[in-house]
């Protein structure tokens, strides 16, 4: 069955680096040789097929994990797992369970990636972003991706609205933070939607940091100082 980076694509994983290896997944019976293009890799036991395209391929979490195997970089590795997940083909409990115990050089990266799945980051940036938060001696670690908590206070349930769902939030500081990226936020009706999703953040007390990618590659030490003063500021006041 095909596996890697050809069945991936067959998902409709779009970020598919164009180095990722395409696989074939055989019994260990069968001894070819794999083509230039194609690696054979034989398996002891075949995950169950499905037919995509009239072709035997191997499932979701299979395929992301087989092409993750051959890749160095953990922005990659965290790209590809990330978009299976918000893409609703798998889930971080079958990456977790499919990785098993399994060992290779490189694997660590897939490891951590799936650390930032478990805590519920659902991109790339999210995961590098997390990687900033943890590296602050002042925030604890923030709400991935969950409805935002109903406080008794605010004027209406937040909770009853999944598009209120921000990448991060420090609900102890009413403050959000969302990752401004192109794809997401800026094109088609995402922009007003985007804002009116903002509006109605401020309009409940939270205060929105909007973050963009190349921010927290750039200027990581300027953004993190930004969500520590955010949240420090709200914190002070609470306590005055």
């Amino acid at each position: 069955m095909v596996s890697g980076a050809s069945a991936c694509r067959a998902y409709g994983i779009r970020y598919i680096p164009d180095h990722a290896e395409s696989i074939i997944l055989v019994p260990d019976s069968v001894r070819r040789v794999s083509a230039t293009s194609i690696r054979m890799r034989r398996v002891s036991l075949l995950p169950e097929a499905r037919m995509v395209g009239g072709i035997p391929t191997a499932p979701p979490e299979r395929a992301v994990i087989d092409t993750c195997r051959g890749m160095t970089s953990l922005q990659d590795v965290r790209a590809v797992l990330c978009e299976a997940a918000q893409r609703g083909l798998t889930t971080p409990e079958r990456l977790i369970c499919t990785l098993g115990a399994a060992r290779w050089k490189g694997s660590t990266l897939v490891r951590r990636a799936l650390d930032d799945l478990a805590a519920g980051c659902r991109s790339a940036p999210e995961c590098e972003l997390r990687d900033l938060v943890r590296r602050s001696r002042f925030l604890d670690e923030p709400r991935w991706n969950q409805v935002l908590p109903h406080h008794a206070h605010s004027p209406g349930d937040v909770g009853s609205d999944p598009s209120m769902r921000p990448d991060a939030c420090w609900p102890n500081a009413w403050v959000v933070v969302e990752i401004d990226s192109a794809e997401w936020h800026r094109y088609g009706d995402r922009v007003e939607q985007t804002e009116r999703r903002r509006a109605r953040y401020a309009a409940l007390g939270w205060t929105v940091l909007p973050v963009s990618p190349r921010r927290l590659r750039e200027e990581p030490d300027a953004v993190l100082r930004e969500i520590e003063a955010a949240v420090a500021a709200v914190l002070a006041r609470t306590a005055a």
